[in-house]
């Protein structure tokens, strides 16, 4: 087995030496229980022990929750799944059951913990029915939770061995893991995972994802038959693994888990074609670290305003807005950011307007000219940020349909921007609906350039909503999109044309829009080292190629997988 399809847990690219991981025990007799007494003393230190560790645990969570606002629902998942240890392990019931073991028996705290920790996993115990990743009763992370506890509280009994990795080794192998062993790892270096049969909600699983550590789930159990370390790539991203890779394969590896992969990314293609990749950015705080010694220019290719808003549902004043802006474009001086006009819809109805519950088509711009006050509010504060700032300043309006609608947000600029240090605005529109794409190159004199939403766009071409991923995939695919490609590209001649989307992070998507000669994409910022790596992969393989092998297929439907089977091949062909 040289190539592993996989289920991916946790996205990211690590490559590295992969070792089975076990389960040691110290080799030393268990110790015999000298009194009653003293032996309970032993257990509650021991006891006390795990809870400060399980407590620093959560400590450290809530550190992480503050630095990567944009994870905080996986961050929660774990903090709510160590606060249930936490109130296990304070259980009455628990501790008595214990004392009793301890006292009526005579055991020691070892033996007293896995006799109690037994009788209270019986009641839960059940016939589990299914595959790998069907839903399974909640009941089975109890039985784990339990276990892991044992573990944690035999650690401090001196019964269980601390994780070290083997020399040289960052990726284990292993088909079960508890909550406190993935935390281990991690602290012992671990850059990714394999894992074996366990459910979407399992608690280890939540703590993967808590941890950002790259990690798939294989349901063949002779994967985990690992004799000796062996090199692989781990590829989470596309749910893929290597055995024995050739070196020559270009793999841009996820940074590390505290570390901010760069929020842009330029790709030669060859001397005269540059490929430009920039991230999104949510929330404020994630450009809030401080700039490195030599900055180097950067760009975020959106910041999606109304994420400001999302915790407390309700507009900030303009002197609040304003200083937010500021403090972006003040801190970095480098980094360019694209504005995006607050883009409320119905699935982001952070204002909880009643207006968008009876009027789903009223999103993007479109709400906001039936808020006028909201919308020259941000404007006003963007044009006060960049002038205190004395930094130019680029606007995206959102959903754009009709000309009118860009000559409104121009006005509310030209009189807004007055002032002595006038700011240099510069003002594009984004095409999210087919009506917009036809009309754009009519309203290519008056913005600087262009912006493709794929989500809403392909959306409208499936004529299926947003969250149908198959569906817009297929539409991407399609004869319909390639007739609109060849319209954009018309676009793009009078303006910068940028595309963006959830579906530019996928490696086959961009191959395929690669192909039409698209040079600007905006894309999730942890997927930027897979989508360099394709481009890096697809220049060697030729795009036009790549492009001629889908049209191949007369199916949409078989399209996709032809597409994701090709960009298999291409990244990783010859190993």
């Amino acid at each position: 087995m040289r190539h592993i399809r996989a289920k991916s847990i946790y996205p990211g690219r690590v490559r590295g030496v992969i070792a089975e991981y076990r389960r040691e025990r110290f080799i030393a007799p268990e110790r015999t229980a000298e009194s009653p007494r003293s032996e309970y003393r032993y257990f509650k230190n021991a006891l006390r022990a795990s809870q400060l560790q399980l407590a620093s645990e959560k400590k450290m969570m809530l550190d992480r929750r503050k630095k990567n606002p944009s994870e905080i629902q996986a961050i929660d998942d774990a903090i709510d799944v160590l606060e249930s240890h936490l109130m296990t392990l304070e259980d009455p019931y628990f501790l008595a059951e214990i004392k009793k073991h301890i006292f009526h028996t005579g055991a020691t705290a070892a033996a007293a913990l896995a006799a109690v920790i037994n009788v209270v996993s019986r009641q839960f115990r059940f016939e589990h029915a299914g595959t790998s990743f069907n839903k399974r009763p909640e009941g089975r992370h109890f039985l784990q939770d339990m276990s892991d506890m044992k573990r944690r509280i035999l650690f401090f009994l001196g019964m269980q061995q601390d994780i070290k990795l083997p020399d040289g080794v960052s990726i284990v192998a292993a088909q079960k893991l508890t909550v406190s062993e993935v935390l281990a790892l991690k602290r012992a270096g671990v850059r990714g995972i394999v894992i074996g049969d366990t459910s979407e909600t399992a608690h280890e699983l939540v703590m993967l994802r808590a941890m950002r550590i790259p990690c798939v789930a294989v349901a063949d159990a002779r994967f985990f038959r690992i004799r000796k370390q062996i090199p692989v790539l781990l590829d989470a991203d596309i749910g893929y693994i290597v055995l024995k890779p050739r070196k020559s394969i270009r793999f841009v590896q996820t940074p590390e888990a505290d570390e901010h992969p760069p929020w842009s990314q330029k790709v030669r293609i060859d001397a005269s074609t540059v490929v430009e990749l920039s991230g999104t950015l949510h929330f404020l705080s994630e450009i809030a670290e401080a700039a490195p010694k030599k900055e180097v220019r950067q760009k975020i290719g959106l910041y999606r305003t109304e994420y400001q808003i999302s915790e407390a549902h309700e507009m900030p004043t303009l002197k609040q807005l304003a200083r937010q802006y500021e403090y972006i474009l003040s801190l970095r001086p480098k980094l360019d950011v694209v504005f995006r006009l607050f883009d409320f819809s119905d699935d982001k109805n952070f204002l909880r307007s009643a207006r968008i519950d009876s009027h789903h088509e009223l999103r993007g711009i479109r709400f906001l000219l039936h808020e006028k006050k909201i919308l020259e509010t941000q404007i006003v504060s963007l044009l006060k940020a960049a002038e205190e700032a004395e930094r130019k300043l680029d606007i995206l309006i959102p959903y754009v349909s009709e000309a009118y609608e860009i000559d409104f947000v121009r006005d509310i600029i030209a009189d807004n921007n007055r002032s002595k240090n006038k700011v240099s605005v510069r003002l594009g529109a984004m095409l999210e609906n087919t009506a917009a794409v036809l009309a754009a190159r009519q309203w290519a004199e008056q913005l600087d350039f262009f912006y493709i939403g794929t989500s809403d766009l392909l959306s409208s071409l499936a004529m299926e909503r947003r969250d149908a991923t198959s569906n817009l995939h297929r539409a991407l695919l399609s004869d319909a999109f390639v007739a609109l490609a060849q319209h954009l590209k018309s676009i793009e001649k009078s303006a910068p044309l940028t595309i963006c989307g959830e579906v530019v992070g996928e490696p086959w998507a961009v191959a395929w829009l690669r192909s039409f000669g698209f040079r600007r994409f905006v894309l999730p910022t942890h997927r930027m080292p897979i989508i360099t790596n394709t481009l890096l992969a697809l220049k060697d393989y030729g795009e036009h190629n790549f492009l001629k092998q889908i049209l191949k297929v007369r199916d949409a439907r078989e399209r996709v997988e032809k597409a994701k089977a090709t960009t298999l091949d291409i990244l990783y062909r010859g190993s």
